[in-house]
C-alpha cells in the first residue's frame, strides 16, 4: 500500500543496519556526481523525488534469493587501480535482526543519500590517465553555507539550483566545516549529528561568533534547511509488494523500469536471467566475467554485459535479435545449460583477438568477435592451440585473422549486425572440422551487399584514410608489432607537420601554387601519419621532418616504416615521400594479412 513514509535519516540508518538490501535483479550504481547534488538540492527545496518500491520478502524465503548491500564508498571504476572503494555491490546475507526490505525501485536515490551522508565518491579527473593513482579523487559531499538559498535562481538554465552542493576532495578537506574558495562549506553527513533543532542552533551561534561569519543569515538558513530535509521531512514514500512470487516481482520491476531511459536493456535482460537461472548466479557470473575479459587477458579490453548477452543468444543457437522477448524462461534456461561452454568460447575468442593485436579502442565492432567465439564452441579449439602454429591449424588462424581484420576495416557489422550474425552462424554450423570457412562466409556477406575480402582495391581505400578516424587508428596499429594500444595512450601524429604543409606557408617557401595546394590536401592522409606516445609527440611538435628524423636511429625507420631516401625528407618532395611510404604500408599490410586476392 501507498503512503508509507520514512525520513532520509531513517532510510540511511536502515541501509547501514542491513534492513534495506538489493535483490540480484537490480543493476549497479550509475548516477554521476551532479545527479547526486541535484537530488540533495531537490529535497532541500521541497521538491517531490518520486515514490519508491520495496519488496517485503518474508524470512522463510530469504535463503532462496541472492541479495546485495548498498555501496558506502563508491568509485566509478575499479578496473585501473587498487582501492577499497567499490564499483559493484557486495553479496550479503540478512542477519534476521530487522524488518528486511528489498529495493525494487529507488536504488539510485537511496544510494545517493547513503554516499552523500555516510560515504565517499571517487572519480577520475578529466584528461588524466586512468592508471595513475593521482588521477583519481576521493571526495565527500559538502554544502556551501555562504551561498544564499533565498537568492533568485538564474533564469534559462536547465538546473535551477538554490543550494550549492559539491563533492570536495577528501584528501584536502575532512572536517565538518571547511573553507574552500573563500566560502564556508559544511560536510553534509555531519548533519546526522544534529537531530535536535536546539543543538543545531547552538552550533550555528557558536560558529558565526567564532569565525566572524559575514552572511549569518545564509549560514544558518542552509544548515536549518539541511537538518529539516534529513531529519524531519518524510521524503521516502514507498509502495510495498507483499506477494512472494518472483515472476510477479520481476514483472513489476520490468514495468517500472522499461518505460524510460533509467534502465538499460542489458540490465533488464540480466534481471530476467538472474530470476530464472537455477545453478548459476547470473549477475555475479556476467559482471565478474566482464571484469575478467577487460583486465585479465593479453590486452586491455572494453566489453560489456550487452556483448555477453548478445553472444549468449548466438552461441546457444537462439534467435539473434537482441530484445526482451527473446529472453523467455525456456531460452534463458538454454543459455544457462550451455553457459560454461559459452563462457569458454567467448574468452578464447577475445584472447585470440588480443593475440592479433586488437583490443580496447582498436576493436571497432565487438559483434565481430562473436563468430570467432561460435567457431571455438563448435570446434573445441583454444586460442593457444591456434597460436602454436601447428601445421594443420596455420591456415585456420590465418583465415580467421584475415577475415576478422578486414571485417573491421570494411565495417561489415555496421547497419545489419543481426543478419550478418545469422548468416555467419549458419555457415559455421554447417561446417565440419577445424577449417574456418572464410570463402563461404564472404559469399554470404556479398549476398547481403557487404564488401568483403582483402585486395588491391581495399588497400587503395585504406590509404585514403585520414587523421582522426577510428579505422585510421586501427590501420596504423596493424603496422606495429604487438603493442597493447589500450595501456598507453598513442597519438596519430603528422610525420610532416601539418602546420608546415599549409598552402600559404608552402607558397611562401617557394613552391608553386598547384603543388602547394596538393600537399595541403594530402597532409592528413594515412601515409603521413604515425603513432607516437604523448611524450614523443610533445618532443617532436612542429619540428621540420628533415631535421627531426636526423635524431632517430635505424630502428625508428623500421618501426614507423619511414623511407630511407634522404631526398624524400625534404618538404618539397612530400609527394615522393607519400608514394614511397604508401608502398611500405602496402607491403606491411600484406605481411600482416597475407597476399592480396586477384
Amino acid at each position: 500500500m501507498y503512503d508509507q513514509r520514512v525520513t532520509i535519516r531513517d532510510a540511511v540508518r536502515r541501509i547501514e543496519n542491513g534492513d534495506y538490501l538489493l535483490p540480484a535483479i537490480q543493476r549497479e550504481i550509475v548516477w554521476e556526481r551532479d545527479q547526486i547534488t541535484d537530488l540533495f538540492d531537490s529535497v532541500l527545496q521541497g521538491y517531490p523525488i518520486g515514490t519508491f518500491l520495496y519488496w517485503d520478502l518474508h524470512e522463510e524465503n530469504w535463503d532462496e534469493y541472492t541479495m546485495y548491500g548498498f555501496i558506502k564508498n563508491y568509485i566509478t571504476s575499479t578496473k585501473w587501480i587498487e582501492t577499497d572503494a567499490q564499483k559493484r555491490n557486495s553479496k550479503v546475507k540478512p542477519d534476521g535482526a530487522g524488518d528486511l526490505k528489498l529495493i525494487l525501485d529507488g536504488q539510485q536515490r537511496l544510494s545517493s543519500f547513503y554516499i552523500g551522508l555516510k560515504g565517499t565518491y571517487t572519480y577520475k579527473e578529466p584528461y588524466k590517465w586512468y592508471r595513475n593513482r593521482s588521477s583519481w579523487t576521493k571526495s565527500r559531499l559538502y554544502l556551501n553555507l555562504t551561498s544564499d538559498p533565498r537568492a533568485q535562481t538564474e533564469e534559462g538554465g536547465d538546473r535551477n539550483m538554490r543550494y550549492q552542493f559539491e563533492f570536495l576532495s577528501a584528501e584536502k578537506y575532512d572536517d565538518a566545516l571547511v573553507q574552500h574558495d573563500g566560502d564556508w562549506w559544511f560536510r553534509a553527513g555531519a548533519i546526522l549529528n544534529y537531530p535536535d533543532t536546539i543543538d543545531l542552533r547552538d552550533y550555528i551561534d557558536d560558529k558565526t561568533a567564532e569565525l566572524n561569519i559575514e552572511n549569518e543569515g545564509a549560514f544558518g538558513q542552509n544548515l536549518r534547511d539541511l537538518r529539516r530535509a534529513v531529519h524531519d521531512q518524510k521524503y521516502i514514500t514507498y509502495f510495498e509488494e507483499q506477494k512472494q512470487d518472483i515472476d510477479r516481482v520481476l514483472e513489476i520491476f520490468i514495468r517500472t523500469n522499461d518505460g524510460g531511459t533509467q534502465l538499460s536493456k542489458s540490465d533488464l535482460l540480466l534481471s530476467i536471467a538472474q530470476a530464472n537461472w537455477q545453478e548459476y548466479d547470473a549477475r555475479e557470473e556476467l559482471t565478474s566475467f566482464v571484469d575478467h575479459l577487460n583486465t585479465q587477458l593479453p590486452m586491455t579490453n572494453s566489453y560489456g554485459k550487452d556483448f555477453l548477452l548478445k553472444s549468449s543468444l548466438v552461441l546457444a543457437d537462439l534467435p539473434v535479435r537482441y530484445r526482451v522477448s527473446q529472453f523467455k524462461r525456456e531460452n534463458v534456461a538454454q543459455m544457462e545449460a550451455q553457459w560454461p561452454e559459452i563462457r569458454r568460447a567467448i574468452e578464447e575468442a577475445a584472447t585470440l583477438v588480443n593475440y592479433f593485436g586488437i583490443g580496447g579502442q582498436t576493436l571497432l565492432s565487438r559483434n565481430a568477435v562473436i563468430p570467432i567465439a561460435y567457431y571455438f564452441k563448435q570446434t573445441g579449439l583454444t586460442a593457444e592451440k591456434l597460436r602454436r602454429d601447428e601445421s594443420d591449424r596455420v591456415r585456420a588462424k590465418r583465415d580467421i585473422k584475415r577475415w576478422f581484420i578486414t571485417s573491421l576495416l570494411h565495417g561489415t557489422f555496421s547497419g545489419s549486425a543481426d543478419s550478418v550474425l545469422n548468416r555467419i552462424r549458419k555457415v559455421l554450423k554447417d561446417e565440419s572440422g577445424e577449417t574456418f570457412p572464410v570463402g563461404a562466409i564472404e559469399t554470404e556477406m556479398a549476398d547481403l551487399g557487404k564488401v568483403t575480402g582483402f585486395n588491391e582495391e581495399m588497400i587503395d581505400n585504406v590509404l585514403e584514410y585520414t587523421k582522426g578516424g577510428s579505422r585510421t587508428f586501427l590501420t596504423l596499429t596493424l603496422l606495429y608489432d604487438q603493442i597493447d594500444f589500450g595501456s598507453i595512450q598513442y597519438h596519430q601524429d603528422h610525420i610532416f607537420p601539418s602546420s608546415l604543409l599549409d598552402e600559404d606557408s608552402l607558397v611562401d617557401e617557394g613552391l608553386d601554387e598547384d603543388k602547394a595546394e596538393a600537399f595541403d590536401a594530402q597532409a592528413d592522409r594515412l601515409a603521413n601519419l604515425q603513432l607516437l606516445t604523448g611524450r614523443e609527440n610533445e618532443a617532436k611538435q612542429d619540428t621540420p621532418f628533415k631535421k627531426w628524423i636526423k635524431s632517430q636511429d635505424k630502428s625508428f625507420y623500421d618501426r614507423h616504416l619511414i623511407p630511407t631516401d634522404p631526398e624524400t625528407h625534404q618538404i618539397e618532395n612530400f609527394d615522393s615521400f607519400l608514394e614511397q611510404r604508401s608502398e611500405l604500408i602496402r607491403n606491411e599490410l600484406q605481411s600482416v594479412l597475407g597476399p592480396v586476392e586477384h
